[in-house]
């Protein structure tokens, strides 16, 4: 019922979207508006709930579509990811596996560098060992005969094959040609900038390689870089 006339609510005023009773059809405030019958007003609402319920549903479709498409995106990046996890982890293997085996004929290569530079040190090392123990059994034939107190057994001992072999007037020439054998590993096979460059220059075809652009300013003060700013090398001085 009307809750100012206390009549039967029968009329729907449209303008103001409200219940009114016959009473209220006469009140200035409903006078110029539109007015429907309850039924005609119910059908007229239900129809616009229907217009609003159609576009809601496409605008449904629509967005589901959108909904799936994101989804299908999403699981795209997803796969990828998983793919590229797979193909990095087996680069990764391949490029241990390549290392290993560089660093293997590295040692290799360190080891025959120390075995040939130390060969000709030791066997220099060696003659002048054996030129030691020669002196030092002349200065004990010396020692010994200079000791001798028998002037008759002293002079015994001086055989021309003796005074040949013991007696020098000056030091022998070829204990003056004695000098000392250097040797050195070189260093810079095996500096960072160049190992590193000789190993990767040997990566296996399915590491893929990258173009770079190498900054200037943050280089090593023994790293020269090129003018296009694509290559280093390693200062050695």
């Amino acid at each position: 019922h009307c809750e100012e006339h206390q009549e039967e609510l029968k009329l729907f005023c449209e303008t103001d979207k409200k219940l009114i009773c016959v009473v209220c059809v006469t009140a200035r405030e409903h006078r110029k508006h539109r007015l429907l019958s309850i039924v005609e007003a119910a059908e007229a609402f239900k129809e616009q709930m229907k217009n609003s319920l159609e576009t809601l549903t496409k605008e449904k479709a629509e967005i589901e579509e959108v909904e799936q498409q994101q989804k299908e995106k999403i699981s795209g990046v997803r796969e990828q990811s998983d793919n590229l996890q797979n193909h990095i982890t087996s680069v990764f293997a391949e490029l241990q596996r390549f290392i290993a085996e560089k660093e293997r004929n590295c040692l290799i290569d360190l080891r025959e560098d120390e075995e040939r530079i130390l060969n000709a040190m030791e066997t220099h090392l060696r003659h002048i060992q054996d030129k030691i123990r020669s002196i030092q059994e002349k200065r004990l034939k010396l020692q010994e005969l200079i000791n001798e107190t028998d002037s008759l057994n002293l002079l015994k001992g001086q055989t021309p094959e003796f005074v040949q072999a013991h007696l020098t007037r000056g030091l022998d020439e070829s204990v003056k040609g004695f000098a000392v054998v250097g040797g050195a590993l070189v260093v810079g096979k095996y500096d960072h900038p160049f190992l590193m460059y000789a190993t990767m220059r040997g990566a296996p075809d399915n590491i893929e390689r990258v173009s770079v652009t190498l900054d200037v300013e943050t280089a090593g003060p023994r790293l020269e870089v090129s003018e296009d700013r694509k290559m280093v090398t390693h200062d050695l001085d």
